[in-house]
């Protein structure tokens, strides 16, 4: 009875967040816990504020849902274990991958990612095919990426991995590696963050591209993850997330 008069009384004052209304469990069960990490434009930190084109979609995702959970930035590898670990987590954007497919549980697509080679510009280096980057002496990737998995795939055995694609451009430019194997969205932001100019790397093979999700734990509830779905679908349809996307990727096109 108490219980029922309890509910009574915040429904008269309006104060039933929608999720509940949707079926969700309330939130003190436990809350959501959103990873991203330091990935430009897509995903990054400034003046100590989450931001980026994916952070937008997931915080406006969130207001749909009447929740607000905390966006917590943090190296890949670390994120990579902390969404396969125990408890309710959600990493961002993570590219779907076979050999991830069953790892997580996904909502998306929310972003396109475009892998490529880069070298050092008017080196002279130039490729064909893959086959001659499987040839070269090195090819640095940035360690758990996609890019890596990729390569690994395909058959290389020159990668060498690197914590980070500063690492990884600071060691090419150093001379330390034939090739860096990366994605181009974040490039531009990632050489002015560290200070390097946009002409010292050049792109001598594109090679694939892969849609980024949003990647929940084994432990999200499947309902939890309907419903992200369906308030990803929803703003497909309405036209919020092509306008953020343009925003952030005004070149590019949005994945459907």
């Amino acid at each position: 009875m108490r219980a029922l008069v309890l509910a009574l009384t915040l429904c008269s004052l309006g104060c039933v967040p929608r999720a509940w209304a949707q079926g969700l469990p309330p939130p003190a069960s436990e809350p959501l816990r959103l990873l991203t990490e330091d990935f430009p434009p897509v995903n990054f930190q400034q003046d100590g504020v989450v931001k980026g084109l994916s952070v937008e979609i997931v915080q406006e995702i969130e207001r749909r849902l009447g929740l607000k959970d905390e966006i917590t930035l943090m190296p890949w590898s670390r994120a990579l274990r902390e969404v396969q670990g125990p408890g309710r987590v959600a990493l961002f954007a993570m590219a779907r991958t076979p050999a991830r497919e069953k790892l997580f549980k996904w909502v998306g697509p929310i972003v396109t990612f475009y892998s490529s080679l880069y070298a050092p510009a008017r080196g002279g280096l130039r490729l064909r095919s893959m086959e001659d980057a499987k040839r070269a002496e090195s090819v640095l990737v940035v360690r758990d990426w996609y890019t890596s998995e990729q390569l690994a795939t395909m058959g290389f055995k020159n990668l060498v991995p690197v914590s980070d694609p500063v690492t990884g451009i600071r060691m090419l430019l150093a001379g330390r590696a034939t090739l860096f194997a990366t994605e181009r969205l974040s490039m531009p932001q990632t050489l002015a963050q560290a200070g390097i100019p946009e002409e010292s790397l050049e792109i001598v093979y594109s090679y694939a591209s892969s849609e980024g999700y949003i990647a929940f734990s084994h432990e999200t509830p499947d309902s939890l993850v309907q419903l992200w779905n369906e308030k990803l679908r929803e703003m497909k349809r309405d036209g919020s997330f092509r306008t953020i996307y343009k925003r952030w990727l005004p070149n590019d096109a949005p994945p459907l």
